[in-house]
């Protein structure tokens, strides 16, 4: 997990906390906040992995056009 998805999920988990009353906030505990902090760093990373797969197939796919187009230029 980068430091950036983590100070992100951390920001998202006080944002959420403001939206609540303070008392539920003190029933909930920190101890929760802090799970869905990592349950949030799961779901960016995910979707970031997810993302990552899509461009590197994109990628291969470029090279394997480019490398068809360079094997027929002059034919």
């Amino acid at each position: 997990m980068t430091m950036k998805q983590t100070q992100h999920a951390l920001h998202v988990v006080d944002s959420f906390k403001t939206m609540l009353p303070e008392a539920m906030a003190n029933d909930i505990g920190e101890g929760h906040f802090s799970e869905l902090a990592l349950l949030i760093e799961s779901a960016i990373s995910a979707a970031v992995l997810q993302e990552m797969e899509k461009t590197a197939d994109k990628i291969d796919q470029l090279a394997h056009d480019v490398r068809n187009f360079a094997e027929h230029f002059d034919r």
